[in-house]
């Protein structure tokens, strides 16, 4: 252990050394570090503690930085060392990266040089991405170099995706080369969706291409929804096609909540209209729950509303559940209506169950009225027994089921 800790400071040690002449030749005081050390390491509390000498680090000049890894060895505790060397390396890496870089990747496999990596790696890239990606692949193999390449590849993506999959797909064996990839579709498709839409259609089915077909349909959308649609439905395959087309709905409804129903209530097949009018529905009861509420209660298929009304009432329910039961009250009588209390009371009742109870017990059904009350009165009863008492001496239960419900205990959920 003391050897490896010996090579870990020797490899450290050796990144500032142009520093540490710079520092002499200057004169700058040692012993202005030291004290600033010494006054983080005086908060009593750890986590103060550790959190100061890390903001210390982040201060620290180039000059300062082999006395400071000097310091970190002298230091009592573990994980004062740990942090405070951890810290000034990438106080190091912001500094100057490439040296930096070239040092830690020297270093045995371990957590001190991984962390370290995490920081001075994407500086370097984005200094000089071409000179960071070709030091990465010299590295020996091991899970640091497999973590920098991806790295390299997120921060290029974000200035040329292009490139930077050009320069994964160059890697030879043994490189993470897949997850670089996807690491780079992944940011693509949110920077630039219409451009990565061509590439993400072509790449081989799977989960994968499933997740970054969502993340084209929606970030486009949220652009530009009537290209986004066309691009869906041209899609060749069915089962992409129809995903594309409920992730486009569902974003749409973040602008445009009513043409995005609209256009969800012409899709087909039915299964792909109903979990894209679900999904707008519900984009759109957290914006207007009101208006998205008129227009499913307008809307002829009973199965499309009972699906559309669960979903504004999980919403709204929480948030106000007086509204909300106004609401389910003047359905009409029917299977929507029922369906509807079900719901209701469902959401309502963790949340107030005296509401839910009072509106339950307007359920046509009786078994299911009965099943429904005692939900929500058995909560009711922990939380506020006068109330719940007095409310269900009014009620036409049986007395038998009043008293059942009477001795009742809430289960563990509450």
């Amino acid at each position: 252990m003391r050897t490896i800790l010996c090579f870990m400071l020797f490899a450290v040690m050796s990144i500032f050394l142009a520093a540490a002449t710079f520092a002499a030749e200057t004169n700058i005081p040692a012993n202005d570090l030291a004290v600033r050390i010494k006054n983080a390491c005086a908060e009593k509390k750890i986590d103060d503690r550790l959190n100061a000498l890390a903001n210390l680090a982040k201060t620290l000049s180039l000059s300062e930085l082999p006395q400071a890894i000097k310091a970190a060895d002298d230091l009592k505790q573990l994980r004062e060392q740990v942090v405070f060397k951890q810290s000034v390396l990438k106080r190091s890496g912001e500094l100057a990266p490439a040296e930096t870089f070239s040092r830690i990747a020297e270093l045995p496999e371990g957590v001190t040089k991984l962390e370290t990596l995490r920081s001075v790696v994407p500086a370097y890239a984005r200094k000089d991405v071409r000179a960071a990606a070709t030091a990465v692949t010299k590295m020996k193999p091991g899970r640091s170099r497999n973590e920098a390449v991806q790295m390299i590849a997120e921060t290029w993506a974000k200035n040329d995706a292009k490139t930077a999959i050009a320069w994964v797909n160059e890697l030879s064996d043994g490189f993470p080369k897949d997850a670089a990839l996807r690491n780079i579709y992944f940011i693509w498709v949110h920077a630039d969706p219409a451009a990565a839409s061509s590439v993400v259609q072509n790449l081989p089915p799977g989960d994968v291409k499933n997740a970054l077909l969502m993340n084209v349909a929606g970030d486009w959308a949220a652009q530009n929804p009537s290209d986004a649609v066309k691009w869906a439905q041209a899609l060749p395959s069915q089962s992409e096609k129809e995903l594309a087309l409920a992730n486009v709905a569902e974003s749409w409804a973040d602008t445009q909540p009513l043409d995005a129903a609209e256009f969800a209530l012409k899709l087909s097949p039915l299964e792909l209209k109903q979990r894209s009018v679900r999904a707008v529905l519900e984009r759109w009861a957290t914006q207007d729950p009101q208006q998205a509420w008129a227009w499913i209660t307008k809307v002829s298929d009973e199965s499309l509303q009972t699906a559309g009304i669960a979903r504004i009432l999980n919403v709204f329910v929480p948030v106000s559940p007086e509204s909300s039961a106004c609401w389910v009250e003047q359905l009409s009588a029917g299977a929507v209506r029922e369906s509807a209390i079900g719901s209701y009371t469902e959401a309502v009742r963790l949340w107030n169950p005296g509401a839910g109870a009072r509106i339950a017990l307007k359920t046509a059904n009786p078994e299911l009225r009965q099943q429904r009350v005692e939900q929500c009165f058995v909560l009711w009863l922990a939380w506020d027994p006068g109330s719940a008492k007095r409310w269900l001496k009014e009620t036409d239960f049986p007395e038998d089921v009043k008293s059942h419900w009477l001795s009742e205990k809430p289960s563990d959920e509450f």
